[in-house]
């Protein structure tokens, strides 16, 4: 880590504050942080995107070669620990190598299965002889992973699944019968973590080799990522080995939830390498083009979206980077050896992971769409760069878990957490506690204060609807959406205010545009939040709230407007003058 901090528990920023001085951001990443991140970036300039329209055409042993390539530079073995042949690194230095990596999904798509839901349920979750038998070929690239938990009849509820195992007479073996579905590397992996119902009901995690009669389907033909494999697989009487059991029988819904969080926590730096990618695009292209005499990158319409893009790929990197580095001290804190530590810290920041998975990916796919919309007509072809994008985003709100149910995860994951938020003093005072501006000389006084607002607005919302709904506000997924959303904006603006402090603190010579940032995001986000506010006291009015949720709620939704539009065009000029993404 490039400083030290103080430990910060998941799950509990909307009870605190966060000062820019403790929080992570990308410009805190250490010297050995970047060279890491350095090697995997020449990698992929070198040796993989010379040969993409390779492995846009399903060839899987060039795949293969790559991988095992990677391996050679150490970049399939940062988070193995030492003992199995790897590095052991942080959750930081493994999240800025996919990052690199992911300026060609694809093929990050095949490394970042194999690397993380391919190889950590091994890491958290195996029996010591299990880890030495399979860890360092993972960590050579000798042997591919892939996780298999989707089925053709679950996918959200993956408890529902019907793949079964059954054990022998002799209890040394048990037989795997099912199909999986959407299985990336599946056409080429060697080594799966396969869930199954073992006797039909205890939900279980297994290490499945191909050569136990793991048989793989055709490759999807996919809207994109056309360059990595994904295919069902077809379990008829495979034979697996009892020590291959994975955890504990009838736990595996441990693995299989605690290992998405892993893939969660990583994904927002993914995402923000595509949005940066499609800014980068977009303004070489606005500037080029000319229209009416003169380069479109003047017109104010095409401004407003590269500042758009700017501001996306600032906030996404502030809430990604800072959840990287409240985990990572978090686990720091005790031992990174300790396998339960780490499974419960990831565990106690679900709730962040969700919000980074549903923001960033929402972003990504705002990002691409108006990247198409600077390149006009071109945009629509395939001989231009944002087509590809376009088509390779989509997915991002699917996997991870939809972001449909990543947002039911974020108010009612706070509920379980931290009940004593939300009971119906900590609504009240919500409501009464009087505003007033931050005493410091932040220059973001006026958007710390509205974070402040949205912040009890959400334990008041959130905590009223609890109140009214009880058990059944897991059935009103409208309600808890929109709560979501609001949890969201808080976390997502205070990130963005919290960054461009530290920036501002250090003299940091983008600290201008950060600021100005900074303030264009709280001013939307004012906007989002009163609307989502709105829609959720209406519904609680309906079953009966008094008016003093409604005129409570109202005062801590108002914000006073900023001139977006210029801010916006000072946010464009920087990028524009720069030729990219500046920061």
């Amino acid at each position: 880590m490039a400083q030290a901090y103080t430990p910060v528990a998941g799950g509990q920023f909307l009870a605190r504050s966060a000062a820019h001085d403790e929080v992570f951001i990308r410009e805190d990443l250490s010297d050995e942080q970047r060279l890491f991140g350095r090697t995997a970036a020449e990698f992929m300039r070198k040796e993989v995107l010379p040969v993409v329209d390779r492995l846009y055409k399903h060839d899987w042993d060039l795949t293969r070669q790559l991988l095992k390539k990677a391996s050679e530079l150490d970049l399939l073995r940062l988070e193995i620990p030492p003992a199995y042949g790897g590095l052991g690194l942080d959750l930081i230095s493994a999240a800025y190598v996919g990052e690199q990596i992911a300026i060609n999904p694809s093929f990050g798509g095949s490394l970042g299965a194999h690397t993380s839901i391919g190889t950590l349920p091994l890491v958290y979750f195996g029996t010591p002889e299990q880890k030495a038998r399979y860890l360092p070929e993972l960590a050579s690239g000798a042997m591919i992973g892939a996780y298999a938990l989707t089925e053709p009849q679950s996918g959200s509820d993956a408890l529902a699944a019907r793949t079964t195992a059954t054990p022998s007479e002799d209890g040394r073996h048990y037989l795997l019968n099912g199909q999986k579905m959407w299985i990336t590397n599946g056409g080429f992996a060697d080594l799966f973590t396969i869930f199954a119902k073992v006797n039909g009901d205890a939900f279980t995690a297994f290490l499945v080799e191909r050569g136990m009669g793991v048989v793989s389907g055709r490759d999807e033909i996919k809207l994109g990522l056309d360059g990595s494999s994904t295919t069902a697989l077809m379990l008829d009487n495979v034979k697996v080995p009892a020590e291959n059991v994975l955890g504990t029988i009838g736990q595996g819904h441990k693995v299989a939830f605690n290992v998405l969080n892993f893939g969660r926590v990583k994904l927002g730096a993914r995402n923000m390498s595509g949005v940066r990618t499609a800014l980068n695009h977009s303004v070489e292209y606005a500037k080029e083009r000319r229209q009416f005499g003169k380069a479109i990158a003047e017109f104010g319409l095409i401004k407003q979206k590269l500042a758009g893009m700017a501001v996306r790929a600032f906030v996404g990197d502030a809430m990604s980077y800072r959840t990287l580095g409240d985990v990572d001290r978090a686990i720091d804190s005790g031992n990174r050896a300790d396998g339960a530590l780490v499974l419960k810290t990831i565990e106690g920041f679900s709730t962040e992971c969700s919000i980074n998975k549903v923001w960033t990916s929402e972003a990504l796919a705002w990002a691409v769409d108006e990247g198409i919309q600077v390149f006009g007509g071109n945009g629509y072809s395939r001989e231009f760069p944002l087509e590809r994008m376009y088509r390779d985003a989509r997915i991002t709100r699917i996997y991870e878990g939809t972001n449909e149910i990543n947002r039911m995860l974020v108010p009612t994951r706070l509920l379980k957490q931290a009940p004593e938020m939300f009971t119906a003093q900590a609504v009240r005072t919500a409501l009464e506690q009087s505003s007033s501006l931050d005493a410091s000389p932040s220059p973001l006084a006026a958007e710390r204060e509205f974070v402040g607002r949205t912040k009890r607005l959400a334990i008041a919302l959130v905590g009223r609807a609890s109140a009214s709904y009880g058990d059944a506000l897991k059935h009103e997924q409208e309600v808890l959406a929109q709560a979501a959303d609001i949890v969201i904006e808080a976390y997502a603006a205070e990130s963005a205010i919290a960054r461009a402090e530290k920036l501002q603190a250090r003299g940091d010579a983008h600290a201008s545009v950060a600021l100005d940032i900074a303030r264009v995001y709280a001013n939307d986000a004012a906007d989002r939040v009163a609307v989502a506010a709105k829609q959720i006291v209406a519904a609680l009015s309906a079953r009966g709230a008094d008016d003093s949720l409604a005129c409570g709620a109202q005062k801590l939704a108002a914000h006073a407007p900023i001139d977006v539009i210029a801010a916006r065009r000072r946010i464009a000029d920087v990028v524009i003058e720069t030729g990219r993404y500046p920061l």
